[in-house]
Parts: structure tokens; C-alpha cells; sequence
């Protein structure tokens, strides 16, 4: 374990620790706890936050990616900020990214957390019945799949320009607009996908590491077919499709229901997918209580548009505020 004060500018008042949750063969994969630098006694309600990247590259602390507003809404009420990373496409399949994810469930609720954080220099104790998800684009993704998992054990989700429908066109069909200037050659796809021997793993990419990769992915519409690499067959594709998950019998939101946010010029990921997943998703809950608590708020805007957003802005403040109550019941 190592706990220390924050360097990057955007966590200034926070502290970090960090640990590792889990090892793959040799390889470990971190996990980090950001706590606001506050006077506060008492157990302090839990944001598990997942990295964007097209689930490729990024890293927990990719702080370029990292929403203020979100760090603001850790400082605001006490909260601890729990942000792992997890295996990456394309040494990684998806079928495996959701494996770390519900190990790092697991272990956040383990002992070995409460001794951690009970010891660390900021002594640290996490209400576990208050915890809201948090991600940006492929980790809106994961957000929104944890809480579909664990509907009864999370109090809400937030998701910033998911990718909720990998099966969409979108992704399978090259993009008529180039990402960028120059494009990317596709080819770098195919290299990547020939360097992926058997056994390797990646669980960190340092911006600008592998941007390049997810990217060309993107422009040429291969996300979906590293989707879906390596899971051909697999029974549960509703764990991984929450547009799936929404024809099962059994679908459940959290009491605090689902809060998104989307550009309107977004072309990594389209605002027409999660107007598509709000309409679904709304037909699906009709007449229950969680029925207004499913929101989609569209911004001006392209992909990450929220960076450095804080959350004093007034849109977002009074759009989240029902959300935030929920969680913090």
C-alpha cells in the first residue's frame, strides 16, 4: 500500500492509496482510493469510478479524461472515490474486463479494504450501503453494467457518453469522419491484434499510450469485433449488452435510477445510441418508481466535453441533484 498527497492540479485537497486488487499470472492490477483531505468522522459514502479509453487504453488516474464535477461531488459530501483499472483490448478479451470488474467488486467489500483504508494516513472508513457508479465513455459502459449486476447493493449510476450498444453500426462500420489529421492507418489494428499473443496482459495505458490504437479502432469500426473477440458462443451476452440486459424478465435499476450526460456533437459515441437506451430503458420501468429517475441530459458538446466542467455549473447541478439524493439517502 502506498498513500500520499495527489500531484495533479485536479486533486488538489485529496489524498490517494493505492493497492492492488487482484494479479493475472504475475501482472497486478492496481486499484485506487482518493480521499478528500477533509475533517470527517464516521463512515464516507463510496463513488466506484471506472476509467474511459474504449476500454484499450487509459488509466484510473488518466486525470486529462477525469471529470471535475465528479471530484467535486467526492469533496462536496465526504465521499471516497474508488477507481480500479482493469485488463485492456486487445491482449484482453471482454469476457475478462468484466471478470476484474466483479473481483474488484468482491474485494472492495472485503476486509482487506477496511484494514487498508483503516491504516492509511487519511484513516479511511467506506459506507458500502451508500455507493453510486461513475465513468466516462467505455467506463459509462462498466458503470452502467455494475449496477445492472448489483441492483439492490447500489444506490444509483452516472455514466458521461457511454458506449451502452456495442452491437450498434456505429461500431461495426468504418466512420465516414476521420478522427484524425492525418488518419490513422488501419493496419496499426492489425498489427496490434498480431502482437497479442496468448497470456499477455495490459492493464494501464499512460496517455498518449495506445490513444492511437482506439482511435483507428473507432474510425475503421473494429470495436466491435474486439468486442466480441475471444466471446463467441458465451451464454450471458446481457452482461456485457445493456441494451440486452433491458429484454430480460429480471432487469433492475438501482433506487436512484440512471443519470446521463451527452454531447450533441459526439462521434465517438453517437447521442442517437443513448437517446435509443433512454427510450428503451424508460418503456421498460413505466410506471414504477424509478420511472423519472432514468435521465439523459444532452449538452452542446463533443466526446469528454465534461472534463473540466465543475459542478457549480447550474445545468448539471440541478440535473444531478435527484441522483445525488438518492445515493446519499
Amino acid at each position: 500500500m502506498t498513500t500520499f498527497m495527489a500531484s495533479h492540479p485536479k486533486l488538489a485537497g485529496f489524498d490517494l492509496v493505492q493497492t492492488h486488487y487482484k494479479k493475472v499470472d504475475d501482472h497486478e492490477i492496481r486499484a485506487d482510493f482518493i480521499l478528500p483531505q477533509t475533517e470527517f468522522h464516521g463512515k464516507r459514502p463510496v463513488i466506484v469510478h471506472f476509467h474511459g479509453g474504449g476500454l484499450i487504453t487509459g488509466d484510473s488516474l488518466s486525470m486529462e479524461w477525469f471529470p471535475l464535477w465528479l471530484l467535486d461531488l467526492a469533496k462536496k459530501h465526504n465521499a471516497v472515490i474508488a477507481s480500479p483499472n482493469y485488463r485492456l483490448m486487445p491482449e484482453a478479451t471482454s469476457l475478462e474486463i468484466f471478470e476484474d470488474i466483479e473481483d474488484f467488486w468482491t474485494w472492495l467489500h472485503s476486509a482487506e479494504v477496511t484494514e487498508l483504508l483503516a491504516s492509511s494516513d487519511n484513516s479511511t472508513t467506506l459506507d458500502l450501503e451508500r455507493i453510486i457508479t461513475a465513468g466516462e465513455s467505455a467506463g459509462g459502459l462498466l458503470s452502467v453494467c455494475l449496477e445492472f449486476a448489483h441492483p439492490d447493493k447500489i444506490r444509483a449510476a452516472t455514466a458521461n457518453y457511454p458506449c451502452l450498444d456495442m452491437n450498434a453500426a456505429h461500431y461495426s462500420t468504418p466512420n465516414p469522419t476521420p478522427l484524425t489529421n492525418p488518419p490513422i492507418p488501419e493496419s496499426l489494428v492489425d498489427e496490434y491484434l498480431a502482437q497479442a499473443k496468448p497470456g499477455m496482459v495490459r492493464s494501464s495505458g499512460i496517455l498518449p499510450d495506445r490513444v492511437d490504437l482506439m482511435l483507428a479502432a473507432a474510425h475503421y469500426g473494429r470495436l466491435t469485433q474486439l468486442y466480441e473477440r475471444g466471446c463467441e458462443g458465451f451464454p450471458k451476452r446481457e452482461l456485457r449488452y445493456p441494451m440486452d440486459r433491458l429484454d430480460q424478465p429480471d432487469v433492475q435499476f438501482p433506487q436512484g435510477g440512471v443519470f446521463i450526460i451527452q454531447g450533441l456533437q459526439d462521434i465517438i459515441v453517437p447521442a442517437e445510441d443513448n437517446k435509443r437506451f433512454l427510450t428503451k430503458a424508460q418503456e421498460v420501468v413505466k410506471g414504477k418508481s424509478v420511472a423519472d429517475k432514468i435521465t439523459l441530459v444532452m449538452r452542446e458538446g463533443s466526446h469528454g466535453f465534461d472534463a473540466d466542467i465543475s459542478l457549480n455549473e447550474p445545468w448539471l447541478r440541478e440535473s444531478i441533484t435527484a441522483t445525488v439524493e438518492s445515493w446519499l439517502e
